[in-house]
C-alpha cells in the first residue's frame, strides 16, 4: 500500500512538472520582454511666414506742394515741378517748423513731414506785424498777441548793392495811391508804406514782378491784394516791420 502510494505521487510529480515546463517554457507569449517601439516624433506646426511689409512710397512733387498750399503757404503752381516758387515755400515751411532755413529741394524725411502737415509754429522772435525774411524772400503778416493768427506771403526784397536794411522799424508815413519814387524815376509803388527813409513796402504794377528772388532797389515789393488787406486791416503809421536774414543764391539739394 505505501508503495503504491509513493508511485501515485511520483506520477501526480511528474504530470505537474511537465505541465510548468510546457506552460512556462514554452509559451514565448509569457516569458517575452515586448521590444519597445520608438513612436514617431510629431511634426511641428508649420510656421506662417509674413511676407515682408515694402516700405512706403515717398510723396510725389505734386503731393508735396499740395500739402504746402494746404498750409496756407505760397508755392505757386501746383505742376508737380520743383521750381523756384516751390523752393521759396519749402524755404518758409523750414522756417514755421523750427528746421535749418534755407531752399534747398527736400530730404526724404522732409517729404514725409510736409505731407502730414505738421503744425506751423512762428519763432519766439516774430512781432506782431511784418515779419519779413530776406533768406526765403517771403513775409509772415502777424496779428495776434499770441501769434496764433497769421498770414503768409511772397515778397522781392532789395536787390544786391541796393539790400533792404536789416532791424525793427515802424512804418513812419504811408501813402493810399499809386506814388512815384523820387529816387528812381518811373519807379512806381502802389499803396506804399514807408518804415526805413525811402524803403517801403508797396505793391508793384504787375504781381509778376514780385520775383522769388531780390529784385528791387531797395524796398519790399509786395502781391497788390496783400496790400489791399494791410491796409483793410489798420496797418499803418505806428506799425511794427521786422527784417531780418540773408538771401543766398546757392542751393545745396539732397543727393538721395
Amino acid at each position: 500500500m505505501k508503495r503504491a502510494w509513493v508511485v501515485g505521487a511520483i506520477i501526480v510529480l511528474a504530470s505537474v512538472a511537465k505541465f510548468g515546463y510546457d506552460y512556462f517554457y514554452f509559451d514565448k507569449s509569457l516569458n517575452h520582454k515586448p521590444i519597445p517601439v520608438e513612436s514617431a516624433a510629431p511634426s511641428p506646426t508649420p510656421t506662417i511666414s509674413e511676407s515682408p511689409t515694402a516700405a512706403p512710397l515717398p510723396p510725389t512733387r505734386e503731393e508735396i506742394q499740395i500739402a504746402l498750399n494746404d498750409m496756407k503757404i505760397p508755392v505757386g503752381k501746383i505742376d508737380g515741378k520743383f521750381g523756384l516758387r516751390t523752393r521759396q515755400a519749402l524755404c518758409i515751411w523750414r522756417e514755421l517748423t523750427g528746421r535749418d532755413v534755407n531752399r534747398n529741394l527736400p530730404s526724404q524725411d522732409e517729404q514725409y513731414a510736409i505731407v502730414a502737415q505738421e503744425d506751423l509754429t512762428l519763432p519766439k522772435d516774430f512781432v506782431v506785424g511784418l515779419n519779413i525774411n530776406k533768406t526765403c524772400q517771403s513775409a509772415v503778416w502777424v496779428k495776434s498777441d499770441d501769434k496764433k493768427w497769421f498770414e503768409i506771403t511772397t515778397v522781392s526784397t532789395g536787390r544786391p548793392g541796393l539790400e533792404t536794411d536789416t532791424g525793427i522799424f515802424k512804418v513812419q508815413w504811408r501813402v493810399n495811391r499809386w506814388y512815384e519814387s523820387i529816387a528812381y524815376p518811373d519807379g512806381w509803388m502802389y499803396r506804399p508804406l514807408f518804415f526805413n527813409k525811402g524803403q517801403a513796402v508797396h505793391g508793384s504794377e504787375f504781381d509778376a514782378w514780385v520775383y522769388p528772388y531780390p529784385a528791387s532797389h531797395g524796398c519790399v515789393r509786395m502781391l497788390g491784394a496783400f496790400m489791399d488787406s494791410l491796409w483793410a486791416n489798420g496797418f499803418g503809421n505806428g506799425s511794427t516791420v521786422r527784417v531780418y536774414g540773408n538771401w543766398n543764391p546757392i542751393t545745396n539739394d539732397p543727393t538721395t
